[in-house]
């Protein structure tokens, strides 16, 4: 599907921690990459400006207390009713993982659902990659989104 010989990933993720990791595995398996912790204020148009391949998601944005004004699924339901973003395709990448969260993802379009806990980091990237290679062939990591 894409073309570009460098894909481009916009990642939505809180914790600042993982920023560094994310960023060293995704640019390793050749992605561009643009993280933002909220999914906050002019959130749709730092996506479209950054014209991303695809997205991850974190779900559990402001877990930690912080004040936000959406959380991932919120967020994803934004883009998704947005005409300028509304094909970017979505997937989830968190450490929480509770079933209703997962169909609520589905429910908006979320291509997977991937859980942190599950995967090593280093793989992750190949399952972003796998989607932009063939989305019609793709199979999510995720049972509840191969249903």
């Amino acid at each position: 599907m894409w073309k570009r010989t460098q894909p481009k990933i916009f990642m939505v993720e809180d914790d600042r921690n993982n920023h560094p990791l994310f960023r060293k595995v995704f640019e390793a398996a050749g992605f561009a990459v643009t993280i933002r912790r909220t999914a906050d204020g002019d959130f749709i148009e730092d996506v479209v400006k950054s014209g991303p391949d695809i997205i991850s998601m974190d779900i559990m944005i402001g877990k930690s207390g912080a004040d936000v004004e959406r959380d991932g699924l919120e967020a994803g339901r934004l883009l998704k009713a947005d005409e300028r973003t509304a094909q970017i395709p979505i997937m989830i990448l968190t450490n929480f993982f509770v079933d209703e969260k997962v169909q609520q993802a589905k429910a908006f379009g979320a291509v997977d659902f991937i859980s942190l806990q599950g995967h090593a980091i280093a793989t992750i990237p190949e399952i972003f990659k796998r989607y932009l290679d063939a989305p019609r062939k793709f199979i999510p990591t995720h049972p509840l989104l191969q249903q």
